[in-house]
């Protein structure tokens, strides 16, 4: 069997994947064919694959080898939607493996049906995936429910312009899909029409193992917190300075906790923040007034990352709905370090319990969780089934 993923990028939410891939079906059988070569940037932290050149096919350098790959791959798993690509694969009997992230980001959301030409490749994609011509695979639940709305608008419910159905799903790569029954319990409304979802199964972006891969095991507290002496509870975040991050939240969160001097709630409680990026000095600013509890450092290696971890006792992850998934999620819990995570954001609000999960920009709620996690009394996280390796054979049982 021949197999190809045809990426964007070389990219390390990738490479896990591509790793597995080779392991089960040969560097022979499989290749990576990418459009653009990655940012400068993004190299000097980690963004790279040594070692495995053969793999890796470059449209730009090879453009005939890539093309023949890519139409005539056994098995294609792709991150573009290309229907008239599909259309062809599926005339040669070939299976073709769609990956995306939200369909529906906000700010714009659902008004990109706006767009005639977006319209009609959406309508032929939801074409394609109820014949059974295409596998789509979305990068966490929101893509899932945007999928599952766009499904409902194209079998004329309209009601799913202003709500998306309420979904369940297995916590698993490659897991089942279904709208759920329990309408009342959906937040924002929900629909009961059950669409034909058999062609959709979760996914997400798989990072490499980590040295602990086990849950950190529950701080020591004192009998009676939280005013008697504790231990720091030590929080880690890392990434670009971006408003889509959220980062103010947790600086906010941390500020309140490590400087009320009245209230009950008061931590031994740090902050590391690791990166850089445009909101850099406003956060410092921001951050300047709760003292030595904050501290802000250069960004560093994806493998430098990873050794930070260890030295952490929680990762938190504030993004807004712009963040399609959170990879870094995956990569503390492969690192053993319990996550606190947001409803909007893919990796969180897939792979968490919905104990440790709070509303972006919600610091309050977010100090909350704190406090409980610093007297354990928020459920463990693992990895469980989010593995490249797993993912690896829920794509060759699908295939």
């Amino acid at each position: 069997m021949k197999l190809v993923m045809y990426q964007d990028c070389v990219s390390p939410h990738q490479a896990p994947l591509a790793r597995e891939l080779v392991t089960m079906v040969g560097a022979d059988n499989f290749r990576y064919v990418y459009r653009d070569k990655a940012q400068s940037e993004r190299v000097g932290l980690g963004w790279t694959m040594d070692g495995a050149a053969k793999w890796f096919v470059h449209i730009g350098t090879n453009a005939g080898e890539a093309k023949s790959l890519v139409e005539d791959a056994d098995c294609l798993l792709t991150m573009f939607r290309d229907v008239e690509l599909i259309k062809r694969r599926h005339a040669k009997g070939l299976k073709t493996f769609v990956q995306t992230e939200r369909w529906f980001k906000p700010k714009v959301g659902i008004l990109r049906m706006l767009s005639p030409s977006y319209r009609c490749m959406a309508k032929e994609f939801v074409r394609l995936m109820d014949n059974g011509d295409v596998v789509y695979l979305p990068i966490g639940i929101h893509a899932a429910r945007d999928m599952a709305r766009l499904c409902g608008l194209m079998h004329g419910d309209w009601r799913c312009l202003f709500c998306a159905p309420r979904l369940e799903f297995e916590r698993k790569p490659g897991g089942k899909i279904w709208v759920s029954e329990r309408v009342k319990e959906c937040r924002r409304g929900g629909l009961s029409k059950k669409y034909c979802l058999d062609n959709m199964r979760m996914w997400g972006y798989f990072v490499e193992k980590g040295k602990g891969n086990s849950p950190t095991p529950p701080l020591p507290h004192s009998p009676t917190p939280p005013l008697s002496p504790s231990p720091t509870l030590r929080v880690l975040w890392v990434g670009r300075f971006l408003n889509l991050k959220r980062v103010d939240t947790i600086i906010r969160a941390v500020g309140k906790l490590s400087t009320c001097s009245t209230c009950s709630t008061r931590l031994n409680i740090s902050l590391d923040i690791y990166g850089t990026g445009p909101e850099e000095n406003q956060l410092k600013k921001m951050a300047a007034k709760y003292g030595d509890a904050i501290k802000f450092y250069p960004p560093v290696s994806i493998d430098e990352v990873r050794k930070l971890m260890h030295e952490h006792d929680v990762y938190v992850m504030a993004s807004n709905a712009y963040e399609g998934w959170g990879a870094v999620v995956s990569e503390a819990l492969e690192e053993g370090m319990n996550v606190i995570g947001t409803y909007e954001a893919g990796a969180s609000t897939t792979m968490l319990p919905d104990a440790r999960l709070f509303r972006s920009g919600d610091y309050k709620a977010l100090a909350t969780l704190l406090t409980m996690e610093c007297n354990s009394k928020l459920p463990l996280c693992l990895v469980g089934d989010w593995t490249a390796a797993k993912a690896v054979e829920s794509l060759l049982e699908l295939y």
